[in-house]
């Protein structure tokens, strides 16, 4: 993708925000508003006018002194301030090129949409843009400015949810026009659906934003810089980064309408994950949390079920888990189930199809085949997921050495008796289940027969197998 553009045409909307109205929100040490100033002067150091350069910063305290020696107007990061910029400055110009650089929180809906949050959300209005609704906008024949290079660091992650975001998150979108035809985007980020965006405490600055002046740095003054060029030097740092923050993930629109990716794709990282069989997966963001941490601080960790009954979605809590986090894995996720052939050959069978040079040697015994494993298996942290654990014991000779580099999950019914730190899942919220129900027999059928519904989900005792059980029923009988 080739952008021609001379710098007295190129605009910027350049946002910092590291101080948010909820000050818990605030990024510890600081980092994004430094980020957006260095790219601001990396802009003005190319040619761009000063007037041309929006900057919009919300900085800690500590780094209020960045502000005063910058030697550009900074503006409020606000969402109002932010949005007019937008409607009533940009969509005004006419220009060769926009540069949109963001750094500050972001998350990803349940709809699987980015949104950036604004210097002035709070928990009762998490005022955000929309960026899929910004992008249709700056193609649209409502916005004059032909190319446009949007370079994101934010989280993209899920969790949010889990921590008291409305079920309407809302957020701030834009009315487009007409879809033109000779536009050209070039949108980077930070983060692939589901991660967090790692920052440098130390340095006060983002992984990412980093490796993106360096490769800026690294065109050598041409402008506009060769964007497939800096996105494969950004991969290149990251490789060097061991992993704090992958995959990485680029989406380009030409102007021919093709789309293109170029990505760290986690799922290259060997796995076997299970196939999910949920419809929708509801009311367990807070587990998925627990269960992120209980990894972190242990080797070994079980999810039991509290009703000893089976169906309230163990199998499916290690599946999200292990696709969620599977780039935190580049030493591979191994599915197993202790149910089926033989845990040893399980092991080898996985090492030999996923890894090069994995052949254990015949003349070792079964106990002789599982070390080997150990030893020998792919560099990077791994994650063990044993499937419905029936007996310790059955899985006692095939867990790996403590304080060695892989994780280990396991499913089971028991709930008493554990020996390792566990998650216990019972019955979902009766809003969780009511959710669920709906997705399955339809939302039209829940709004109509509401109270039916919720003697459907407390009949089931909001265990979610039965919920579709009683689904799989009605829509046989006809609802009746």
């Amino acid at each position: 993708m080739e952008i021609m553009a001379k710098p007295d045409r190129t605009f910027g909307l350049i946002v910092g925000i590291e101080k948010y109205h909820e000050s818990e929100w605030n990024v510890k040490g600081g980092g994004p508003a430094d980020d957006a100033l260095k790219f601001a002067h990396w802009l003005h150091r190319r040619g761009v006018p000063k007037e041309n350069i929006r900057l919009c910063l919300s900085a800690l305290e500590e780094n209020q002194q960045l502000i005063g020696e910058c030697g550009l107007t900074v503006e409020l990061a606000t969402e109002q301030n932010i949005s007019d910029i937008v409607t009533n400055f940009l969509s005004q110009q006419s220009g060769d090129l926009l540069y949109i650089f963001w750094a500050g929180h972001g998350l990803i809906t349940s709809e699987r949409e980015r949104r950036l949050i604004f210097a002035d959300a709070n928990k009762q209005n998490w005022q955000n843009l929309d960026l899929n609704s910004l992008l249709v906008l700056l193609g649209s024949d409502k916005f004059q400015i032909r190319n446009h290079i949007c370079i994101i660091d934010s989280c993209a992650d899920f969790r949010s949810e889990s921590k008291g975001r409305p079920t309407n998150l809302g957020g701030k979108t834009f009315l487009s026009g007409q879809p033109r035809t000779d536009t050209q985007q070039f949108v980077l980020l930070a983060t692939r659906e589901g991660e967090t965006a790692k920052v440098n405490s130390e340095n006060k600055t983002g992984y990412f934003s980093q490796a993106v002046r360096e490769a800026l740095a690294a065109a050598n003054g041409t402008f506009p810089p060769n964007m497939r060029e800096v996105t494969e030097q950004v991969k290149q740092v990251f490789i060097s980064l061991d992993k704090k923050q992958l995959p990485t993930y680029f989406y380009s629109r030409s102007w021919d309408g093709d789309i293109e990716t170029s990505h760290f794709n986690p799922f290259d990282i060997p796995h076997n994950i299970q196939q999910s069989q949920a419809v929708k997966f509801v009311g367990r963001d807070e587990q998925l949390e627990q269960l992120l941490q209980l990894l972190q601080a242990n080797d070994i960790v079980a999810i039991s079920d509290v009703t000893g009954q089976g169906g309230v979605g163990k199998t499916e809590l290690a599946i999200q888990y292990s696709e969620r986090y599977l780039g935190d894995y580049s030493g591979g996720c191994c599915w197993l189930n202790p149910q089926g052939t033989d845990l040893g050959t399980q092991l080898i069978n996985f090492g030999m199809v996923h890894f090069s040079n994995f052949n254990p040697p015949d003349q070792l015994d079964a106990t002789g085949k599982v070390l080997y494993c150990w030893k020998n298996w792919q560099a990077g942290k791994v994650l063990l997921i044993f499937d419905d654990v029936k007996d310790w014991k059955q899985i006692q000779p095939y867990l790996p050495p403590k304080g060695s580099v892989f994780k280990v999950l396991i499913t089971t019914r028991q709930n008493t008796g554990l020996i390792y730190p566990s998650l216990p899942l019972g019955e979902l919220s009766p809003d969780a289940a009511l959710e669920l129900l709906a997705k399955l027999l339809g939302d039209e059928y829940v709004r109509q027969e509401t109270e039916t519904a919720k003697k459907l989900c407390e009949l089931m005792g909001y265990i979610p197998i039965g919920l579709y059980q009683i689904a799989a029923y009605s829509r046989n009988r006809g609802r009746s």
